[in-house]
């Protein structure tokens, strides 16, 4: 049965958010023009353009350009594999939200909880994110044993 089978999808990296914040920038210089006092709101902009820059130049950002591929297990267990030949394993926290375009996933793997981002545009099919957002639609991820016997 396809419930049974675990869920291979692509996870987003950084590069996949590059058009969005860009656009962003855009229209938060747009808005500032179009302010009531364009020379200090285009100030401010500028200041929060270059400290945006600042920070992904320094690689402060969490999000890494590293291709990651996911597995989803029906009992939430994950596992992260990476182009690096790093597998991490772990399961699904709690939380998770989907919508058409994208999902968002709380990974837990001992201590740290971190969000994964999975793009339904980047799948090589359609079924498997379908199957995902089915899964969490119905909870079928959400009360884990994995989690209750990592967690004991």
């Amino acid at each position: 049965m396809l419930t049974n089978k675990p869920i291979r999808l692509n996870v987003a990296n950084r590069k996949d958010f590059a058009f969005a914040v860009g656009a962003l920038y855009m229209l938060g210089i747009l808005a500032a023009l179009l302010g009531p006092s364009p020379v200090l709101s285009m100030l401010l902009a500028i200041l929060f353009l270059g400290v945006g820059w600042a920070t992904h130049i320094l690689k402060i950002s969490k999000t890494s350009n590293v291709k990651l591929t996911s597995v989803i297990f029906p009992d939430g267990r994950v596992r992260l594999e990476s182009d690096r030949e790093d597998i991490i394993e772990g399961f699904l926290h709690g939380q998770q939200w989907s919508t058409h375009w994208f999902s968002v996933l709380r990974f837990s793997n001992g201590d740290t909880i971190r969000q994964l981002v999975i793009r339904s545009s980047q799948q090589q099919g359609t079924d498997d994110y379908r199957r995902l957002k089915m899964w969490l639609r119905n909870g079928l991820c959400s009360n884990t044993m994995a989690a209750r016997v990592l967690d004991s």
